[in-house]
């Protein structure tokens, strides 16, 4: 039995190329691609976008064409293998148009679209062994609007979903009605959520989160841990004082392509290949949690087989972005040049507009919209190397009036499902009086679409080449609910920076790695939140820019740190030595204290302000005195955090110190580190300084302050 979730969504219609926009002084000229003939309907290498339970060993699948698969873990008690039916039973269509599906025990399932809009469905099985079954109500009525708030939603058990909002707050709702009835009514609070959690950064340094029956919440830390809460509704309180308790490590990104819970305690988890050289990530792992709703009271996790997880099966690959996804060509193009687009999407209707990100007081279009085809293109052998391969499916000459900065093509499907492709124009030679660098290396480093990048696991022994032709899981330019140290934190310093009148050029690490000669038009060069990663030629030339009187402006954490090269025409980057080890500049006596006067602190994941330590002209306009405190509020919960750099306890001659983090392991360093010929640095020194600027009066001036010392 199969049902469309809207009508005609199960078209299989191929568009035969694009509306040509004509020329115009301010608007591209877009050319078309060529559309591909009626194909495969998913690539196996990412052949769902979700999984979620049902209860009773139920598991449902969203594949990238939209098909809803079910399925049911015979040994879901035990962590055998056996599964009905064989192979799944398709019971739906259109579920891709969804950016989250969610499920309850009872058979509903909540439909979360990007437009903010939640559908009711509800599977009535009548035969465990194979599926078979009827919808209720398979129109998928509208039960609730508003969502779109929240960057994250998990939950469905009970009818509850869990929402986390821009500021890491965590929201709880419930849906009581059951039988696809809306109005407040419908809804436990009258259909109002109730913020339930989220002090600090809240929840967003999950990687994910996942939700059991009665309150109980997983969550899967930036860094590896495994993370168990508790929220008793009806008493309005959280077990454990609302503290986390780590039940476990080794979880997350690089480890784990998603993870997903059910009601009896299992966890389960699609792994990432581990093989010197990885093949697909398909594999489904079990874990079962057999004290799951007692953790607090018991005092320790109980895991079923010592807490290590078994295979339960494979064919499980997943991408989130499946069924809308693309990449451009290069990081940065000048005016007057091509740059082509590769589209991946299994919808109709798909739309591309190009917006400008930096210079405007928000995102605005200045191409398109533009009719994109319908074209699923798999994936080639080594993939994660060579590049997708894909064929361009939009160009875009870049005109001539365009100011360098920041853009995107904003790809739009069906219930306004987005995907955001940027990419930087840079000048044709220096226009204004600083330049920023942005740290593509670093997101491509931690970009984890493939399941692999620079931090994965495997791969044992050899060195990474990572391409950077590939789609990307580091580039949001919208909040995603997550803590952010790569493009959406560069954009919170490129806002402030635009409201505050500071004119700017963008570039790329390829732009500096390739040619040099650009840097000396600059009066100040800056550096954004996590400037990780440098080829040795893109270093030197920074050193030369100082010693020549060059200004500095770092503020980000954890810079110059680690060695990389490029290959291929700047397509993608080798990471590592030979026999595998990270290529630390300091290990190679290039430490980045050299250039920035301070050094990676062991401090990791927590998040503080910083503490006044001497009066300084930088100061000027902030109030502060020493002892005095600023940054207890940014993005990521505190401005000094995740990875700071402190000045190494043998010092750097010359550095004058300003603040310091509180962070108990060792906090940011910020600092003035003067240079030959009148050049110097300004280093913030931590990777969530960027993130105070939308919140911290105190942090915007010593910036500003920054700023004008640099440019006049």
């Amino acid at each position: 039995m199969t049902h469309n979730s809207n009508p005609g969504v199960g078209r299989r219609q191929v568009l035969r190329g694009a509306a040509l926009l004509g020329a115009a002084t301010l608007l591209p000229s877009f050319s078309a691609g060529t559309a591909v003939a009626e194909g495969p309907r998913y690539d196996p290498r990412q052949r769902f976008l979700q999984l979620l339970c049902g209860g009773r060993g139920i598991l449902y699948a969203v594949q990238a064409d939209g098909e809803l698969r079910w399925y049911r873990h015979l040994d879901v008690a035990t962590g055998g293998s056996r599964w009905a039916p064989d192979g799944g039973r398709p019971i739906g269509a259109g579920f891709h148009q969804f950016r989250t599906v969610l499920a309850s025990a009872d058979g509903q399932i909540f439909a979360c679209g990007a437009d903010g809009t939640i559908r009711w469905y509800r599977y009535e099985v009548s035969n465990l062994a194979t599926g078979e079954g009827r919808w209720v109500n398979g129109a998928g009525p509208v039960i609730g609007t508003g969502f779109d708030r929240f960057p994250r939603l998990f939950g469905g058990w009970d009818g509850v979903i869990y929402g986390v909002d821009v500021d890491g707050g965590l929201w709880r709702y419930q849906y009581l009605a059951g039988d696809g009835g809306g109005g407040g009514k419908a809804w436990a609070n009258g259909g109002s959520g109730v913020r339930i959690g989220g002090a600090g950064a809240g929840f967003k340094p999950y990687q994910h989160l996942t939700a059991g029956p009665e309150g109980v919440i997983f969550g899967v830390l930036q860094g590896g841990a495994l993370h168990w809460y508790r929220h008793d509704a009806a008493k309005d309180r959280w077990d454990h004082g609302g503290t986390a308790v780590e039940i476990g490590g080794g979880w997350g990104d690089g480890v784990h392509k998603q993870v997903f819970s059910d009601d009896t305690g299992v966890v389960y988890a699609v792994a990432v290949d581990r093989t010197p050289r990885p093949g697909d990530d398909d594999t489904l792992m079990w874990y079962r949690l057999l004290n799951a709703t007692t953790v607090a009271a018991d005092g320790k996790p109980n895991w079923a087989n010592g807490g290590n997880g078994l295979a339960v099966s494979t064919g499980f690959s997943v991408e989130r972005t499946g069924a809308l996804q693309g990449y451009a060509s290069a990081w940065s193009v000048r005016p007057g040049q091509h740059l082509g687009f590769s589209v991946s999407t299994t919808h109709d209707g798909v739309t591309g507009s190009v917006l400008r990100l930096t210079g405007v007081p928000q995102p605005t279009a200045v191409g398109g919209p533009h009719q994109v085809p319908r074209a699923l293109h798999l994936l080639p052998e080594a993939y994660r190397e060579r590049g997708c391969g894909w064929p361009e499916t939009i160009g875009l000459t870049v005109p001539a009036d365009w100011a360098s900065g920041v853009y995107a093509l904003r790809l739009t499907g069906p219930a306004n499902l987005r995907y955001d492709v940027p990419f930087v124009v840079r000048p044709s030679g220096p226009r204004a009086r600083c330049a920023f660098l942005m740290p593509t290396n670093t997101y491509n480093a931690y970009n984890m679409w493939g399941g692999h990048n620079q931090y994965s696991v495997g791969e044992d022994g050899r060195q990474r080449l990572v391409t950077f032709l590939r789609p990307s899981t580091s580039t949001e330019i919208e909040p995603a609910g997550r803590i952010s140290h790569t493009l959406y934190s560069d954009l919170l310093l490129l806002r402030w920076m635009d409201s505050n009148g500071v004119d700017y050029d963008c570039y790329v690490d390829a732009d500096l790695d390739a040619d040099g000669d650009w840097l000396g038009g600059y009066r100040a060069l800056v550096l954004g939140t996590h400037p990780e990663y440098w080829s040795e030629t893109m270093r030197q030339r920074v050193v030369d820019y100082l010693d020549a009187g060059g200004r500095l402006i770092y503020t980000g954490g954890n810079g110059f740190y680690e060695r990389m090269s490029f290959h291929a025409g700047h397509t993608a980057a080798i990471h590592r030595a030979k026999n595998g080890d990270r290529d630390i500049l300091g290990a190679l006596g290039l430490s980045e204290s050299q250039i920035i006067g301070g050094i990676l602190s062991p401090a990791y994941m927590d998040f503080h302000p910083y503490r006044v330590v001497a009066d300084h002209p930088l100061l000027a306009g902030t109030g502060l005195r020493p002892g005095d405190r600023f940054g207890a509020v940014a993005y990521n919960g505190a401005a000094s955090g995740w990875e700071v750099d402190a000045v190494p306890a043998s010092g750097v001659p010359g550095v004058e110190v300003i603040a310091r983090g509180e962070n108990p392991a060792g906090g940011a360093d910020m600092l003035f580190f003067p240079k030959n010929n009148g050049g110097w640095v300004f280093s913030a020194s931590s990777m969530s300084f960027n993130g105070a600027l939308p919140y911290d009066a105190a942090a915007r001036r010593i910036l500003r302050n920054v700023f004008d010392l640099a440019l006049r």
